[in-house]
């Protein structure tokens, strides 16, 4: 609990850093509507490095369209039968009585952790924190590949975005993956453990 509560001061300084080197007291948000890779700076990039965290740290900008009542995170496991099991999630919503002026729109943070758990935070009009349960895997993991967003996605309101896959093989060989291949399972029928976390904006409040 401690280890995560100090991880979690390091993404609020990284926000701080990141804010105080613009000039404009305010994150380097998107403006124009999507989601994306958020803009490190060279001292977030070198706080991370410092502490361990940037190979297993993942930090993501969104806006939402006007449209977007809610943002649901979900992490995925693929089963044996090579379809995804929800194994843990989020969401915020704007609420029906919420000021009109509310936009869905701040940065997404996503940590790995040691024992396939996962914890995240949703920063928009305040923070929203969460975190997966562990997972026993059977085999001794050799390999592994960790894929993180890259590009700027538009938002499509009830439409999954595939932002992270973490795919782990006790065999000593491992393909490379595309974000896309999270809809389609059974490309990923060799591995012996395979998670997808995806970020999905709808129009619903629940």
């Amino acid at each position: 609990m401690r280890r995560f509560s100090t991880i979690i001061l390091v993404i609020v300084m990284i926000m701080f850093f990141s804010a105080c080197s613009s000039n404009t007291g305010t994150l380097k948000l998107l403006n124009k509507e999507g989601v994306a890779p958020y803009e490190l700076s060279e001292r977030d990039t070198y706080l991370l490095q410092s502490l361990g965290l940037d190979k297993d740290t993942n930090i993501i900008s969104f806006k939402a369209p006007k449209t977007a009542k809610s943002l649901k995170v979900n992490v995925y496991v693929l089963n044996d039968n090579k379809t995804w099991n929800v194994m843990g999630g989020g969401q915020v919503s704007l609420g029906q009585d919420s000021n009109p002026n509310y936009k869905l729109e701040g940065t997404f943070t996503m940590i790995l952790k040691d024992n396939y758990a996962i914890n995240f935070n949703i920063n928009t009009m305040g923070r929203a924190s969460y975190q997966t349960d562990t997972l026993d895997v059977d085999h001794e993991i050799v390999a592994s590949s960790k894929s993180f967003l890259t590009d700027f996605q538009r938002i499509k309101i009830n439409k999954e975005i595939p932002v992270a896959m973490m795919i782990y093989d006790s065999g000593t060989s491992m393909r490379s993956y595309a974000m896309e291949d999270f809809f389609s399972p059974s490309k990923f029928k060799e591995m012996d453990l395979v998670q997808a976390v995806t970020l999905t904006f709808t129009d619903e409040t629940n």
